[in-house]
């Protein structure tokens, strides 16, 4: 006779394993420590076995231990999520004594540690947020993503859900790169058995495709209407790295590679879903430098949702991408939340979400971090390498509209904020507001580089810029905006930017730009309340916001009070004769850091200590001051030196450790007739190279 109390207790466990299955993945994953009453409680995930533990740092939240994965030269993260709530951080940094100085951003946010001890730091934000964190000035920082926790988790099997890991597909999550094809033949059917359910239910229902836990090498997916792909914590997609395993879709002439997407949309599809808080790992680097095929490796965009409409997409970690990650495409209706854009600070044209020719389109609470710009609007034309590669981009060219990025972080070598480079087409109605700028060459800026499209209705608002630092071409600035005609076609018009509730805590190495081109003018500028590094009160003038190279422009607005701006002083060295100790170009530079214009240099030849650039006044003078504008090329040791015959010099400032950009030097009044910047240790690999080089006497 069966024993009846087994029967039962297996009857209990079957029952147990069942409710278990139901829970979601992210709350059965907490570890059995209890956070204190009215704290957060704390989803921690398993990161892929693909990924090695941080040896910087190591990170608890309310007492949970939290994976820190290693990533790149940069950075390490953490990701997990969390309820309402505050949340205390206790985060230890490895390989050291103990903890000297410390930085937490968004520094708007004003947290600091409330202990410091040993080589941990402890510290409490109110809810979820994403932070970077820096720790005895180690190149590595901590980037730690807190996500809300997840309210929408599908159960793992049932009615309308495919699990991947189930039959009929059968896939595996164990790693490796061993057949792919198979892996994502099934996977893509999956998708389609969801699509083709979603759409016979009708009434805008999804088939969920159900992706558990695991690492998963595939190929080139295509999302289908009525679809929702869920990644359940842990689920990481990564790209093999071989160019074989995925279509070209189109050539990146710039770069000489084809190029990938990676997982897109099916044309003229709606109502697609992708979410959870899994990965996706293009695996970028290893993909560019693969020569096994064409040898020239591969460039992959990692997710392309294209001619579709309502795409929504959270909580999904994107990942080392070769080219730009998130690229919505000809689309609309889109919504974009909870993303985090991991990229290598390393690896050039891998932008983090790239807006292109779409509609209604909002991207809110993220943090991209790449090389080229994280956030950022284009419209291209139809032959323009990325819309007419060999899968060309369906339908005619669109405008950018109604676009909303809004609570982010960016952290890059470039533009932390853009419209443009591409304004092929017209772009309005285009929001950045309450975006922290941690590093990036110029804070945010409408680039108006290619087309004859006009750019209208621009707000950055709320926006607190950080470290402005190195520079993109001849940019380091809070700001810029400029019109270029690049393709000598024309160029378009800019008008109606707002710049409101702007705390400026780096202005950058060089001037700010208001910068049209006649025919193609900026019009209708408002600023208000903008906050310069060191002032309490609101900058009153285009001069004290460093806007110096301006050209083209009218209808300036700045709030609460604006002041006239001051007139133009005496440069004595305006026009005047000039020379260099030996040019870097085959024509006559030297006037050319003399002739007013902020677009124009002069060079010293490459390579060459000393080397110097100097101008005669025409006669004696009395100087006390000089402002350089230096280019790229700057340099780090000089002296500014005068003279009465241009053979006996004194030198009136010296200086070991020059900074660059702009910088303005001030000296006792003397009396000379020529002045020169002599430099005898260069910044760079380069010459000495001075956009504008200005001098002064007392007024």
């Amino acid at each position: 006779m069966t024993n009846p109390g087994r029967w039962v207790s297996s009857l209990l466990l079957l029952m147990l394993s069942v409710m278990l299955a139901m829970v979601p993945q992210a709350h059965a994953e907490v570890t059995a420590e209890n956070p204190a009453a009215g704290t957060a409680a704390i989803f921690p995930y398993q990161p892929s076995a693909k990924y090695a533990a941080s040896v910087n740092y190591t990170l608890k939240a309310n007492g949970v231990s939290i994976p820190v994965i290693q990533a790149f030269n940069d950075y390490d993260y953490a990701h997990f999520s969390m309820s309402e709530g505050p949340v205390t951080y206790e985060l230890t940094i490895l390989n050291t004594d103990k903890v000297h100085e410390y930085s937490i951003s968004p520094k708007k946010l004003g947290i600091t540690a409330s202990k410091v001890e040993g080589r941990t730091i402890t510290f409490t934000t109110q809810q979820d947020e994403y932070l970077i964190v820096m720790m005895n000035n180690r190149t590595t920082k901590l980037v730690i993503a807190a996500d809300p926790a997840e309210t929408d988790v599908p159960a793992a099997a049932g009615n309308g859900i495919f699990n991947v890991t189930a039959a009929p597909y059968n896939v595996t999550g164990t790693g490796g790169t061993g057949g792919v094809a198979q892996r994502t033949a099934a996977l893509q059917q999956a998708i389609n058995d969801a699509g083709n359910y979603g759409t016979a239910q009708g009434n805008g229902t999804q088939g969920i495709v159900y992706v558990p836990s695991g690492t998963y090498y595939i190929g080139n997916l295509v999302l289908k209407s009525n679809t929702a792909l869920y990644m359940a914590p842990g689920a990481t997609f990564v790209g093999t790295g071989r160019t074989a395993d995925y279509t070209e879709h189109w050539f990146k002439d710039s770069m000489g590679r084809p190029a990938t997407w990676w997982i897109s949309t099916a044309f003229n599809s709606t109502n697609i879903k992708l979410y959870g808080r899994g990965t996706i790992d293009g695996n970028g680097k290893v993909l560019h430098d693969d020569k096994s095929t064409n040898n020239k490796g591969m460039i992959n965009n990692l997710v392309v949702p294209i001619a579709t409409s309502d795409f929504k997409m959270d909580g999904i970690v994107i990942r080392e991408s070769a080219a730009w990650a998130v690229m919505p495409v000809r689309s609309n209706d889109l919504k974009f939340t909870n993303l985090k854009m991991f990229n290598s600070l390393g690896m050039g044209e891998n932008d983090g979400i790239d807006v292109v020719e779409s509609q209604d389109v909002e991207v809110c609470h993220s943090i991209g971090i790449a090389l080229d710009d994280p956030y950022s609007t284009k419209a291209w034309k139809e032959d323009t390498d990325i819309a007419s590669g060999k899968v060309p981009w369906p339908g005619s060219p669109e405008p950018v509209s109604d676009v909303l990025f809004e609570d982010s972080i960016s952290w890059t070598k470039c533009y932390g904020y853009k419209i443009g480079q591409g304004v092929m087409q017209n772009q309005e109605n285009i929001t950045f507001r309450d975006g922290v700028v941690y590093k990036a060459a110029v804070g945010f800026a409408v680039h108006h580089k290619y087309g004859t499209g006009s750019v209208s209705n621009v707000k950055f608002e709320n926006m607190d810029i950080e470290d402005i630092s190195g520079k993109n071409d001849d940019n380091s600035a809070w700001m810029t905006m400029f019109t270029v005609n690049s393709s000598g076609n024309g160029a378009g018009p800019v008008t109606g930017v707002t710049v409101k509730n702007i705390t400026v805590r780096d202005a950058g190495e060089s001037f700010a730009k208001i910068k049209g081109l006649e025919g193609a003018e900026i019009t209708d500028l408002t600023f208000e309340n903008v906050y310069m590094p060191g002032s309490s009160m609101p900058a009153t003038t285009l001069q004290e916001m460093n806007f110096t190279d301006r050209a083209y422009y009218s209808g300036v607005t700045i709030k609460p009070v604006q002041n006239p701006e001051p007139q133009p002083r005496n440069n004595l060295a305006l026009g005047k004769a000039a020379a260099v100790s030996a040019n870097d170009s085959t024509v006559e530079t030297a006037p050319l850091a003399f002739d007013g214009n902020l677009s124009t240099r002069a060079g010293t030849k490459r390579g060459v200590d000393p080397g110097w650039i100097q101008v005669d006044l025409g006669g004696l003078r009395t100087l006390n001051e000089v402002q350089l504008f230096w280019e790229a090329a700057y340099g780090k040791s000089y002296q500014i030196q005068v003279s009465g015959d241009a053979a006996n010099w004194t030198p009136v400032y010296s200086t070991t450790s020059g900074q660059g950009g702009w910088e303005t030097i001030t000296f006792n009044p003397v009396q000379a007739r020529y002045v020169r910047m002599y430099g005898t240790e260069r910044a760079t690999q380069y010459g000495y190279s001075l956009w504008e080089f200005e001098v002064y006497g007392p007024e």
